[in-house]
């Protein structure tokens, strides 16, 4: 999408009873530079906008009254009825007949919120000009300050996260999370033509002020940052210490994402509100230029010299995560330009029956925005790459700490409250995550060991008995190893012989302030093998420190740490064993087929809600005969 225009204002009034304008002159400068065209704008009164200033407050009343979609598209709809008579005139249909085409914003400070307008809400046909292929990129300013970029590196590097502090309500991200991890690391499949060398970080707990800032001063930096979080109008909520939600404004945002600057290229908030206009006052100073930055995505896109994607309105999780993963579909294999990309994916997602933005096509083309001169011709990754993908960095980890989860959904509670356990101000020393075998208590304590591991200088895993362990096979002691490991964690005590008593590992431990996440996996089975691990888990529970403990067992280990917080696995409900069928290879691809539903149907009553299980099939789905199989034997 290579084809630009200009639409500025040169000529206006501003009504002095309010400071809002009654008279304006659109100048339509289209590509190739030709002659400008000009369009004269006189609403009856200056009142006539109000609908428009007033419409994201108009919806977030209808979303919390629960009004129905017949009603947000009625609202929505009036908006654009207004800006294809009057707002917008004949520019409408001639944009139409430029498309495809990226069009730029060139206004006047004093007009800087009506660039904030639904402007892609321009009927033509019936259809909103988002669905013609006319793309609309705000917060170009040309006295926006830009870094010196830094080289890039031979490899594309993306960081996806997703924010999920402790509320009433809080949204379940682990399909979203699991889903654009998956798709990534699709497009960076290696030796398939369109392949992209990617190093892919991703993280759904612990997302606080501190790890964020920790990421973003990683020596690599980073050309992708995706962030899925709940958002207010020039706000997004991360974590505190202890889990709960922390609003961080744009001018926080700001400082945070600095070391972002001179490298990253594309921010992608999904997060509702996250383009939405806000009060001057919301983006901290009140003077100079911050008091004219009209949106979060804006004041990031000026400040970074970056594209951001951003969301104008509240938006549901299926849509943010359809739109992303269309969008880095085209962007990284297909080798579109950004404008184009997001169109591509907006359009694709209103439009698809599944989403229930079907039924609201135009609320759902007036949600994505696009910020930033970087935005109007960014392609991804736009540079020579070296072949073969990168799938993100080794943790410091002993023991053999699994690999991050590829496919995560479900135990939003659970996870939620065990992440809070394991922050720094939690005031806990750990937790236990337990439930009956196949319930994925192991998978559990894997993403949180991973989400947290810039929380820590080391994780240490501990894995479960196997069976020649229980059996007593020769020479090896479970617990001393354990202690081994523990012994070359202490600074300055090295590998002493004999291996001190654990309790002087602890304390040492302790005093040195050393931030140990200390995974003992299958815990019931170890304590039954060896008491030794009782007392352990005793003493380090109730050790005053940095480090933490994060127990997996089958039962919730009565009379064992009573001070650490239970999460007891319960069975899985069919919606979150499906999506978690349709993120598997084997699995995902019978599934595909509509013949093969009463399989599908079989195999999810034979799992019982038991993730363990469903990978136990999925081992086993190689054909159709071999999933059958199966199914007979459960």
């Amino acid at each position: 999408m290579k084809r630009s225009a200009v639409l500025a204002i040169r000529h206006y009034h501003l009504d002095p009873a309010n400071g809002r304008p009654d008279y304006w002159v659109w100048s339509l400068t289209p590509p190739e530079g030709l002659g400008a065209e000009f369009f004269e704008v006189r609403p009856a009164t200056s009142g006539e906008l109000t609908p428009l200033y007033e419409l994201p407050a108009r919806i977030a009343e209808l979303r919390r009254t629960g009004a129905d979609s017949a009603a947000l598209e009625e609202t929505v709809r009036a908006c654009a009825d207004w800006i294809t008579r009057t707002g917008l005139r004949g520019i409408a249909h001639r944009l139409q007949v430029l498309a495809p085409v990226v069009v730029e914003f060139q206004l006047p400070d004093e007009l800087r919120d009506l660039e904030m307008f639904p402007w892609e809400l321009g009927l033509v046909d019936g259809l909103p000009l988002s669905l013609h292929q006319v793309v609309f990129v705000r917060g170009v300013r040309l006295h926006a300050s830009r870094a010196d970029e830094a080289p890039p590196p031979p490899h594309l590097r993306v960081l996806a996260l997703f924010s999920l502090p402790r509320t009433k309500r809080p949204v379940d991200l682990g399909a979203h999370r699991t889903v654009l991890r998956a798709e990534l690391l699709d497009l960076a499949a290696g030796g398939r033509e369109g392949s992209v060398p990617m190093e892919l970080r991703t993280r759904q707990f612990g997302v606080s002020r501190g790890t964020l800032s920790g990421m973003l001063r990683e020596p690599g930096g980073w050309d992708v940052i995706h962030v899925v979080a709940h958002g207010l109008p020039g706000s997004l909520a991360l974590e505190h210490a202890d889990g709960t939600a922390d609003e961080v404004g744009t001018r926080d945002l700001l400082r945070l994402l600095a070391p972002a600057r001179g490298r990253t290229r594309l921010l992608f908030l999904s997060a509702c509100w996250s383009g939405s206009r806000v009060a001057d006052e919301d983006n901290g100073d009140t003077s100079g230029q911050d008091a004219a930055l009209t949106s979060l995505a804006a004041s990031v896109a000026e400040r970074l010299g970056c594209a951001v994607v951003a969301m104008r309105f509240p938006v549901s999780t299926d849509f943010a995560r359809a739109v992303a993963v269309r969008m880095y579909r085209y962007l990284l294999r297909l080798g579109h330009e950004l404008p184009q990309a997001l169109n591509n994916a907006v359009v694709d997602s209103v439009t698809d029956a599944r989403l229930a933005e079907r039924r609201t096509p135009l609320f759902g083309a007036a949600t994505p925005m696009l910020f930033g001169a970087a935005a109007r011709t960014l392609r991804l990754p736009g540079r020579p790459m070296t072949r073969g993908p990168l799938r993100g960095v080794p943790v410091r980890a002993v023991g053999g700490l699994p690999e991050r989860p590829r496919s995560f959904v479900g135990r939003l509670r659970e996870m939620t409250a065990a992440s809070a356990a394991l922050a720094p101000g939690s005031g806990l020393t750990g937790a236990v995550v337990h439930g009956p075998e196949g319930m994925g208590a192991t998978t559990c304590a894997s993403l949180l060991a991973h989400d947290h591991r810039e929380a820590f200088d080391v994780i240490l895993w501990h894995p479960r008995p196997t069976p020649r362990e229980a059996a007593g096979r020769p020479g090896a002691d479970p617990f001393e190893d354990l202690l081994t490991n523990l012994t070359v964690q202490m600074p300055g005590i090295g590998v002493p012989s004999p291996l001190p008593h654990w309790k002087e590992l602890i304390d040492k431990s302790m005093r040195h302030r050393l931030r140990l996440l200390l995974v003992l996996d299958a815990a019931d089975r170890a304590i039954g093998l060896d008491p030794r691990f009782a007392d352990l888990i005793e003493q380090f529970a109730g050790a005053d420190g940095p480090s933490r403990i994060l127990l997996t067992s089958r039962s919730e280990l009565p009379g064992v740490a009573a001070a650490l917080p239970r999460m007891e696995l319960r069975a899985l409900d069919v919606r979150d064993l499906t999506q978690i069928i349709h993120t598997l290879p084997r699995l995902g691809a019978l599934a595909r087929s509509r013949r093969n539903r009463v399989l599908m149907d079989k195999v999810l009553r034979r799992t019982h809600g038991r993730p363990g299980l469903l990978m136990d099939a999925e081992s086993n789905a190689g054909t159709v005969r071999e999933l059958e199989n199966w199914i007979r034997e459960h």
